[in-house]
């Protein structure tokens, strides 16, 4: 009896370790090595104690209930889903990273041709700082100067640019240099500098200030007009653009035009703006009825306020015309006109006013009508 007992313990212990080894065969890898069970998986149970005087062969111990799709393996999982991510955060920064790096480049190029434009105005501005300080310095007290104390030293600017025939300087402002002048040519100077240099249409073309090829170089007529870019950065005739404000205007009444053969002191008398295909702005030579037509024009169109007033139209015997553009709008140019009130010629020690007589002189005023009927008088006792 005893002797069955332990054979059917035995027999009993051999049946539920070949359930463990089929249900561990069973059991998926990852499971096996420690992963998580799946949700639906049933553990395996272990034979349920045999009752007393019942035999070992009718033990059927119950299998582990296996899911319909066994659990992945955790590495896998983890391996998928971060393969997905890559994939997903490759194919956004593609085209981006392609966008990104367009970017760089048009940012970096901007930068380098804000530098190189920079640069431009740094360096044309430099260059004329030069001549200036090189061959013209005006008197420390410019308000009590007589045309006398303005000095330039023509030689030594001619030996850089045979075409100089003027300069322009108006106190308290950025407005003081040299003049150039082409017979017939309004185009040569507007991109060609002082020295000759040019910056190709690309960067600041500061050119000169140039008298219209159509006036005479020594500033004879009637009318002279004086040509300047306006400049970004306030140079060249920048200045004469702000003018258009009354108050800057009456602030800078007066300006220097000093030549080989003479200085004047003008005094401006109005601003207009003008369309740049305007015919009737350069009119070098006109009669005395023209001229007074002419500055009456001007008087009208004035956007500014002269104050004090400048004289009657009938009393101005010569003009001189600054003419810049208008950066807003291309087509328009501002132009500044100005009235001699005071000419003193090279080497004389006495000034002359304007030709009808009015103005001061610096020692005595002499009115060049009287100086020509003396001429005339000369002649007619000579013949």
């Amino acid at each position: 009896m005893a002797q069955h007992g332990r054979n059917d313990d035995f027999d009993a212990r051999r049946t539920s370790a070949a359930s463990t080894r089929r249900a561990a065969s069973q059991t998926p890898r990852g499971a096996r090595e420690g992963s998580p069970r799946p949700v639906n998986a049933q553990p395996a149970r272990h034979a349920a104690p045999r009752p007393a005087g019942a035999s070992a062969r009718t033990v059927n111990p119950v299998r582990p209930v296996q899911t319909s799709a066994p659990a992945a393996y955790a590495g896998d999982s983890d391996y998928a889903r971060n393969n997905a991510r890559y994939s997903t955060k490759k194919r956004k920064g593609g085209p981006w990273r392609v966008v990104f790096v367009i970017a760089l480049v048009v940012l970096v190029g901007s930068l380098a041709a804000l530098g190189y434009i920079g640069f431009t105005y740094w360096n044309g501005q430099r260059a004329y700082d030069d001549i200036a300080t090189e061959n013209f310095t005006p008197p420390d007290d410019v308000a009590g100067a007589t045309l006398a104390d303005f000095n330039v030293d023509w030689d030594a600017l001619r030996a850089v640019n045979p075409d100089v025939v003027g300069w322009v300087y108006v106190a308290g402002t950025s407005v003081n240099y040299p003049i150039v002048h082409r017979d017939g040519d309004d185009s040569y100077y507007l991109n060609h500098t002082f020295g000759g240099d040019t910056t190709q249409q690309f960067g600041a073309e500061f050119g000169c200030i140039m008298l219209s090829g159509e006036n005479n170089a020594d500033f004879t007529d009637e009318v002279n007009v004086v040509y300047g870019h306006n400049m970004a950065n306030g140079s060249m005739f920048a200045q004469f653009a702000n003018f258009t404000d009354t108050g800057v205007f009456n602030e800078h009444r007066t300006i220097y035009v000093l030549t080989p053969k003479g200085n004047f002191r003008l005094s401006t008398f109005a601003v207009n703006r003008i369309e740049g295909t305007d015919t009737t702005i350069v009119v070098p030579h006109q009669t005395s009825s023209q001229l007074a037509e002419y500055v009456q024009k001007r008087l009208d169109d004035s956007l500014v306020t002269p104050d004090p007033a400048p004289s009657a139209a009938s009393d101005i015997g010569q003009v001189f015309a600054f003419s810049t553009c208008d950066n807003a709008n291309d087509d328009y140019r501002f132009i500044t006109f100005a009235e001699v009130v005071e000419y003193l010629p090279a080497g004389a020690s006495a000034s002359i006013s304007d030709a009808t007589g009015n103005g001061s002189g610096t020692s005595s005023t002499i009115n060049p009508n009287d100086v020509s009927d003396i001429n005339s008088m000369a002649e007619e006792r000579a013949s």
